[in-house]
């Protein structure tokens, strides 16, 4: 695939998330019947009023501000450290993974351990005309 004019690869994953918002923070069992823990909140902030979907929403350039920070247990059972920022317009959710970086095969030599950055997941928001994407 082509990013901004650079050839890159793209490798599709399926994030150790829940398929909706609304079980990564509540919790609960999904359509296959798997049981899902919610997001340990540790810090909050308030939701911005959305505004609707924008022109820059739909080039997926999102006015994201900072919503939730916690600790989820993921499907693969990886406890990690999550950041959820919020567009201001639309709704839509980022998730990244701000876990440290432990490689546990590889000695730190007295360095200190790494926070990673993660983009991991997206869950979608509203769209023009109200029309929303699960």
């Amino acid at each position: 695939m082509v990013i901004e004019g650079q050839r890159v690869l793209a490798i599709e994953r399926t994030p150790p998330l829940p398929p909706s918002l609304s079980l990564l923070i509540n919790g609960g069992r999904d359509a296959t019947g798997r049981h899902w823990q919610p997001l340990r909140v540790l810090r909050t902030r308030p939701m911005p009023t959305l505004g609707g979907a924008s022109s820059g929403c739909m080039a997926e350039d999102h006015r994201l501000k900072p919503w939730l920070d916690g600790f989820h247990v993921g499907s693969d059972g990886a406890t990690r450290s999550l950041h959820l920022s919020v567009c201001q317009d639309c709704g839509t959710v980022q998730v990244r993974d701000a876990s440290l970086d432990m490689l546990e095969r590889l000695p730190t030599g007295g360095r200190p351990l790494l926070h990673k950055d993660h983009l991991i997941a997206w869950y979608s928001g509203a769209r023009a005309r109200a029309r929303e994407y699960r």
